[in-house]
């Protein structure tokens, strides 16, 4: 079994990268939609439910999986999470220490139950927090951002390299070719917010040097979830009287499930069916089976009604902090949302910040970006268009496609033509016809409507020489633009533009406004 969990994983694992690879521009559909892989995960249901209190089957992988954990346990865990697969590869690389010297952390196993029951009561008041630990969420957010452009810029340069050697360079570029045909077809990535979320990748693997999956163990609320209810599942560890007592499977445990006082016990909250405990026995099958037992015993989770009034207090003491904050209105006019976005707090609500809309924007990296803190935490990671570094496609309408929430709907590509994501507006203190006297046709000839949104008005002008030029003085038809940020982008002045984009005429969409 052990064999077969290995391969599972190896399987899901390559999986949700073929999914992560296919969410490129331009995108085509190879089977599955691209973003159905962080639809497996368990958390999706429970707060789409609470957010429309109607259980929708856009959801039904993770929906299988709720239906059957109460049988296998968290299998998910075990066999499909790639982000515990991850996990289990890094411990291989830094050799996590033994159960027996990370015991001490065995009673912070309550915190990921804490932090289910705090999102729940946040998300009961409009507050999406529980996006930044979805395992899937956290796995595509760490591979858009961090390995994925690690890897290719490395890759792409390192074949390069070994081209310019001449007896490699046949061979180098056969790779490359290759290389950018199936891993990279696209122009390198380059994002914001990469400390940031560099450092969350160094915590969420770098506490495998702590204690084994150090994650799924204290912190991850799809594990608690999945925990709750493998209270009382059916197929379980059970140790027969070959038992050597050589307390060996304790030792190998990947969660820390079985005590170690009595390892004929296993705590089926936190087992994963790894299968480790049986591998490593020395008697093997004779010691230790998995069966159906229609009478099982009860694992009660590591949670108790004091902890639970202590999150109940700190998630209203959250609400109320992040309600009674002055906002500030000079950041709202450039937090410029993809088009198709739902209204500002809704969309807040349902993004969980996987960045696959960022992953698959047409400019890669260039115009979606994860946002940082404007007014207050719920800001953080949001998509948000950066028009300086890109701007968005005119015939591109990919994040309504690959979202898995809807926090963007899936505009038709005429519709979202037409959709106003933002409002150009000229700077005349640096724009170059205004500021120089100067012909700057660059805005215009980029403009990709067909009535061009940018005209010119054409004046005499008097120079200080004593002659006379006539100049074309750009500016924004209102009715026209849809704020797409290109002109801000191919703005010819180095540093700040001398048009730029805000959040002025943006419509925000609902589901109703979908035919």
């Amino acid at each position: 079994m052990v064999k077969a969990r290995k391969v599972s994983q190896i399987l899901f694992l390559l999986f949700f990268v073929f999914l992560f690879l296919q969410a490129r521009y331009p995108y085509e559909e190879v089977g599955v939609s691209s973003d159905i892989g962080l639809r497996f995960s368990p958390l999706i249901p429970l707060f789409d439910f609470i957010d429309t209190w109607v259980l929708s089957w856009r959801f039904w992988p993770a929906l299988v999986i709720l239906l059957f954990t109460p049988f296998f346990g968290r299998f998910f865990c075990g066999w499909i999470c790639p982000l515990g697969t991850t996990l289990d590869i890094t411990d291989k690389i830094v050799k996590s220490p033994s159960n027996k010297t990370a015991g001490k952390w065995q009673k912070w196993r309550y915190l990921k139950y804490a932090l289910l029951i705090a999102f729940i009561l946040l998300a009961l008041f409009g507050i999406n927090a529980w996006g930044y630990f979805d395992p899937l969420a956290l796995f595509n957010r760490m591979l858009t951002i961090i390995f994925y452009p690690l890897f290719t810029l490395i890759g792409e340069n390192t074949l390069l390299r070994l081209s310019e050697i001449s007896i490699l360079e046949t061979p180098a570029y056969f790779l490359y070719d290759s290389f950018k045909e199936w891993i990279m077809p696209e122009n390198q990535a380059f994002y914001q917010q990469v400390f940031w979320i560099g450092l969350l990748v160094v915590f969420v693997l770098g506490m495998e040097k702590v204690t084994r999956r150090f994650w799924c163990r204290h912190l991850c609320p799809a594990g608690a979830l999945l925990g709750f209810l493998s209270q009382f599942r059916f197929y379980e560890r059970i140790v027969g009287p070959a038992c050597p007592v050589c307390n060996q499977c304790q030792t190998e445990c990947k969660m820390n499930a079985i005590p170690a006082d009595d390892v004929g016990k296993t705590d089926k909250t936190e087992c994963i069916e790894c299968f480790n405990c049986a591998e490593v026995c020395p008697e093997k099958i004779s010691a230790i089976t998995y069966q159906w037992r229609w009478k099982p015993y009860h694992s009660a989770v590591d949670y108790n009604r004091r902890q639970f009034l202590a999150t109940s207090a700190a998630s209203l003491a959250v609400v109320g902090l992040l309600n009674i904050g002055l906002q500030n209105k000079d950041n709202k006019d450039r937090a410029i949302r993809p088009p198709g976005a739902l209204p500002e707090e809704q969309f807040q609500e349902r993004c969980i910040r996987c960045m696959e809309c960022v992953r698959i924007c047409a400019s890669n990296g260039g115009c979606l970006q994860p946002d940082h803190i404007r007014n207050d935490l719920l800001d953080l990671w949001l998509p948000v268009a950066v028009m300086r570094g890109g701007y968005c496609e005119y015939n591109c309408n990919l994040c309504g496609q690959v979202c898995p929430t809807e926090a963007i709907l899936p505009l038709p590509l005429e519709e979202k033509k037409k959709l106003p994501m933002g409002l150009a507006h000229f700077d005349k203190n640096i724009c170059i016809p205004y500021d120089r006297n100067e012909d700057c046709i660059v805005c215009e000839e980029h403009c990709p409507l067909p009535d061009k949104a940018i005209k010119f008005n054409v004046k005499d002008v008097l120079l200080a020489d004593g002659t006379t030029r006539k100049v074309k003085y750009p500016y924004v038809i209102k009715e026209l633009c849809i704020g797409c940020g290109i002109c801000e982008d191919k703005c010819p002045l180095v540093g700040k533009p001398g048009i730029f984009v805000n959040t002025k005429n943006q419509r925000r969409m609902r589901k109703s406004d979908l035919v």
